[in-house]
């Protein structure tokens, strides 16, 4: 599965606005395409603020950020 989401950020690391899913690649499965969704959407959460230099943050401000998520499921042997 994968996920891209687009956004911006301030220079103090706090988001600019909300989050957009730009791609996705989901399964079948709605319950873990759901679960996939709502962790990617955790992780960011706690990784804000971003802690930024004064430097990094002012030349990271209001760049669009595009990471894409991705998990794949493990194979049983």
């Amino acid at each position: 599965m994968a996920l891209t989401l687009r956004f911006s950020l301030r220079r103090d690391g706090t988001l600019i606005g909300k989050p957009r899913a730009t791609f996705s690649k989901l399964g079948q499965d709605d319950r873990l395409n759901k679960a996939f969704v709502a962790s990617v959407l955790e992780a960011l959460d706690k990784a804000l603020p971003v802690p930024f230099t004064e430097s990094m943050g002012g030349a990271i401000a209001g760049r669009i950020l595009s990471p894409l998520f991705t998990w794949t499921p493990e194979r049983k042997s």
